[in-house]
């Protein structure tokens, strides 16, 4: 079966959404969680359970294959000649209030049993804002040359400032100090989880683009997160 998390995190990242109808606060984030393709009533239940337990967590709600697909015919109909509803996968969708524990949630999220990956995005807002953070997170094995050529690319992006690197030590030191108080969240972080990242600012143009896709694409880079500034 075609593993198409990858495809929907890359959609996240085409273009930022038009506001919607119930706009959230700037500093507010969605997070999705991919569900595994066999994921059973069990395991998503249980996923659901640690969501809801999560600090700054609000309107989770169950998106299935058919709202996927109908989706995705919207907003990405050149894919539907490769997939059927039953392809894509299940998830939760909800939103993290504070922006502070929002990368942490992400992290624990994507580790928990019958999860595919978590996906941390930007929430719609209104007015949407003219500046977002972007966090370009490499793979562990990341070589020399890869984050070079990411940074690179980083840096040639238009209207990108503040770009900054964050090794994986003092991301997960970073985490850590800002869960504190949040619950057991803090102790359910592992080192293993941080990534060294590129960290930055981008203005964002009257259409929504940001130049993100294609440094989402090269070698040695594992996924990349738009994210309000304050995450930064």
């Amino acid at each position: 079966m075609r593993r198409v998390a990858p495809v929907l995190a890359l959609l996240l990242l085409i273009a930022l959404p038009a506001c919607t109808s119930e706009p959230k606060e700037a500093g507010h984030t969605t997070l999705t969680v991919l569900l595994d393709q066999e994921v059973t009533a069990a395991q998503r239940s249980v996923v659901e359970q640690r969501l809801r337990a999560m600090p700054s967590v609000e309107d989770i709600a169950l998106e299935t294959r058919d709202q996927a697909y109908e989706k995705l015919r919207k907003d990405m109909p050149d894919l539907l000649a490769d997939l059927d509803p039953e392809d894509l996968p299940e998830s939760l969708r909800a939103t993290v209030t504070d922006a502070s524990v929002a990368e942490a949630v992400e992290q624990v999220m994507g580790t928990v049993d019958g999860v595919e990956s978590a996906i941390l995005r930007i929430a719609d807002a209104d007015p949407m804002p003219s500046r977002i953070g972007a966090i370009v997170r490499l793979e562990p094995t990341a070589t020399k040359e890869q984050r070079a050529a990411a940074e690179e690319a980083v840096r040639a992006l238009p209207r990108a400032e503040s770009i900054e690197f964050e090794n994986r030590d003092a991301a997960y030191e970073r985490l850590r100090k800002q869960c504190r108080g949040k619950g057991d969240l803090a102790a359910q972080l592992d080192a293993q989880m941080a990534r060294g990242s590129l960290r930055l600012q981008l203005a964002v143009d009257g259409k929504g683009r940001t130049g993100l896709p294609e440094i989402g694409r090269l070698d040695g880079v594992e996924a990349v997160r738009l994210v309000p500034v304050s995450m930064l």
